[in-house]
């Protein structure tokens, strides 16, 4: 294989491509260089494309996704500090967890990846083989979401250019699958015009590729700026706290209910129609005759506004974690109860062993849809649930006119978790074509917009809030 061309000789090709595995993982968190998107991943789609025995295909796949993966999961060494055991079994646990996931979304990458070798006898051409190689890593990520097991798509290719407006339009004509392949497909190409001598065929469709993906993502967003004048607009406000972690857990209900309190009244513009608090902003099970919840209602009726709040509930015995809306009565609405949870953080392996109590995941629909208030169909996303494409465009096609993303992303302590959970809202709103907010207990809290522009953002971890003007579209 010629891969002179690409690195120094001496240098092995496993070697380099456990290094573009690394800084691949890096780019869809730290690193802010989206073009370099389209080369980063073509010494790995070039390697396992021209392998033709299935020992060095799997070796080359190896040595690219296992760093890959292992980087972008280091939060879960994070999730010790939020799992209800001592840290004697926790920490253990947590390690277990980052090594156990890294190795399932490697087999989930892989069984797609396994037919490439059986089907490239029946293609007679070259850049058939690039076409398909790329159509299997796709399905690769595609499966980490529709897996029945631990379904977990924290990481796609889409990631490293969500700072790019214009790149990520293609997610409007099928899903953000659709942006992944065409990422995978151009480094494929890149990897052909550097190692084949037949580079005239490659050169023309990367450019003809890259031509209508641009093309596309200006006409996308012209198109969009016309939805601001159809529909009707409303005045946000996306409030965040500063607590991190176990001091968060630790705070009395009642003291944060008046924290975001002060904070609202502090950001407060007359005239605003929606504010939107984090996930647990009000950490107890729901009760409407508890100070803690009269506080939030009376401030809703008193502002003429609709509130979103995070709190639990209990119901059948099963506790859940809620978001409620409360109208400019003061009236809360019926529950949106959160249908995925943390893996090893809110859901713990065995907890029937330890005898712990365990949040519940919801599957009633009465509790899965777009919360209504004031006339608004406001859809609604708790934390992890934001990394899932599906279930937030299930929130759209149940006449959601804005998304509503509450989190608590202060568990992820200083890793680059924070930022990758946020760069999936940037694409949830392209996806959906709606505006989304987004209130992160210490950040990061934003207003994107229907593009994927990123209108207001409080990435640090004070208190605080964003404010700005939105569009309510659809119905």
């Amino acid at each position: 294989m010629n891969i002179s061309k690409i690195i120094d000789p001496k240098i092995s090709r496993r070697a380099f491509l456990a290094l573009t595995g690394i800084v691949s993982a890096l780019m869809q968190s730290i690193l802010n260089l989206p073009w370099l998107a389209f080369f980063i991943f073509a010494p790995m789609v070039h390697c396992l494309s021209v392998c033709h025995e299935k020992r060095a295909f799997r070796l080359d796949f190896l040595c690219f996704f296992v760093p890959y993966y292992l980087f972008q999961l280091t939060f879960m060494l994070t999730i010790w500090k939020i799992c209800p055991l001592p840290s004697f079994a926790s920490i253990p646990l947590a390690t277990l967890a980052w090594l156990g996931l890294t190795l399932w979304e490697c087999i989930l990458m892989y069984l797609p990846l396994s037919l490439f070798l059986p089907l490239r006898p029946h293609l007679k051409h070259r850049l058939s083989e690039i076409v398909l190689l790329c159509l299997l890593l796709t399905a690769g990520e595609w499966l980490q979401e529709k897996v029945p097991i631990l379904a977990f798509p924290w990481s796609a290719a889409w990631l490293a250019v969500t700072s790019s407006p214009l790149l990520l339009q293609s997610a409007t004509l099928i899903s953000c699958r659709l942006t992944s392949f065409i990422i995978f497909l151009l480094n494929g190409l890149h990897g052909e015009i550097y190692t084949s001598k037949k580079r005239f065929a490659c050169t023309a469709f990367a450019l003809l590729l890259q031509g209508a993906n641009l093309s596309y993502g200006l006409y996308s967003i012209n198109l969009d700026k016309k939805l601001d004048n159809i529909y009707p607009q409303i005045d946000v406000i996306c409030a965040q706290d500063s607590l991190e972690g176990r001091e968060k857990s630790h705070r009395k209900a009642l003291d944060s209910a008046r924290s975001y309190l002060s904070i609202m009244e502090s950001c407060w513009r007359w005239g605003t129609d929606l504010v939107l608090l984090p996930e647990t902003a009000v950490p107890k099970d729901y009760d409407e005759q508890l100070k803690e919840f009269s506080l939030i209602s009376d401030f809703a009726a008193t502002h003429g506004c609709t509130l979103v709040t995070g709190s639990f509930y209990l119901e059948n015995g099963k506790d859940y974690n809620a978001l409620f809306a409360y109208d400019k009565n003061g009236i809360a609405s019926s529950p949106y109860l959160k249908q995925v949870l943390v893996p090893f953080g809110e859901k713990t392996p065995f907890a029937g062993i330890f005898h712990l109590d365990t949040m519940s995941e919801c599957a009633d629909e009465r509790h899965t849809k777009p919360l209504a208030s004031d006339g608004m169909t406001i859809g609604s996303v708790i934390c992890i649930e934001s990394i899932f494409p599906s279930l937030v465009s299930r929130q759209k096609e149940q006449g959601a006119q804005i998304i509503c993303v509450s989190t608590n992303d202060s568990w992820f302590g200083k890793s680059s978790a924070r930022e990758q959970h946020y760069r999936h809202c940037i694409m949830r709103a392209v996806e959906n074509r709606r505006y989304v907010l987004r209130a992160g207990n210490c950040g990061i809290s934003a207003i994107i917009s229907p593009t994927g522009e990123q209108l207001s953002v409080k990435s640090d971890k004070s208190k605080g809030a964003v404010c700005g003007k939105v569009t309510l579209i659809g119905r």
